[in-house]
């Protein structure tokens, strides 16, 4: 038998895919709604997360929640560096950049083999088709490898613009590893890409290194799992995919 909040869910659902409800619009206040359907607030917030994992519905904190405009997934493959490739998705998306320097924590320290404390460089990249928040990317740079300036375009939400200043640094990648799981995302991820703490995203961590086997850089990737997919085509990659419990 059904609970209760998915019925109003259901309801919803119905009044979004046959145009009742227009994208864009705002739906009522969550204690208008759970009195319209004689639910309470906490099963009223259960549905609307039902329907922010299937992407019709997008919290937007400080506002209310919104119909969401239906977008294309765009792909983060693993051969975009190959001649002849492109790093850009493929999907018309706008990224801005943050940098900052910050310190080796626990696990940064042991993703780029420094010791905690070093000075990172990091590059916090986020995606939007739109309005939508569709991804973030942080990557790290060591001090130690390179003091790197600021990239002239972010046309890749991925962060490929760092590996092109390495580049220009005389830095040679020679080795990737990736490593993906599905967990749900922290409080500050979902409420930057506008989705419920209960909504499962692709984690990509990503580790570069030169000819010796140095961890030049590292990089952190959140992808939500209703508008992103991964598409590892190549074994010359590392690659290991599971599921976080």
């Amino acid at each position: 038998m059904a609970n209760r909040y998915e019925h109003v869910a259901d309801d919803l659902r119905r009044l979004i895919t046959t145009g009742a409800l227009s994208v864009g619009e705002r739906l009522p206040a969550e204690q208008e709604l759970a009195s319209r359907y004689k639910v309470s607030t906490p099963t009223l917030r259960n549905a609307l997360e039902v329907l922010q994992s299937e992407g019709l519905v997008e919290k937007r904190h400080g506002s209310g929640n919104f119909i969401r405009r239906p977008g294309q997934r765009i792909t983060y493959a693993n051969d975009r560096h190959e001649a002849g490739r492109s790093p850009v998705p493929g999907v018309a998306v706008s990224v801005s950049l943050e940098t900052a320097l910050v310190k080796a924590d626990a696990q940064l320290s042991l993703l780029l083999a420094v010791r905690a404390g070093s000075p990172l460089a990091e590059y916090a990249f986020t995606s939007h088709q739109g309005t939508s928040p569709r991804s973030l990317a942080r990557v790290y740079v060591p001090h130690a490898v390179a003091r790197l300036g600021v990239p002239d375009a972010n046309e890749s939400p991925w962060g490929d613009s760092v590996r092109q200043l390495l580049f220009g640094a005389g830095v040679r990648v020679t080795a990737t590893a990736e490593r993906v799981t599905a967990r749900f995302p922290t409080a500050g991820e979902a409420q930057t890409l506008h989705i419920s703490t209960r909504a499962p995203v692709l984690a990509v961590e990503r580790t570069s290194t030169d000819a010796s086997d140095r961890v030049v850089e590292a990089a952190l990737l959140v992808l939500p799992g209703d508008r992103t997919e991964a598409l590892f085509t190549k074994r010359s990659v590392t690659q290991e995919v599971g599921a976080a419990g």
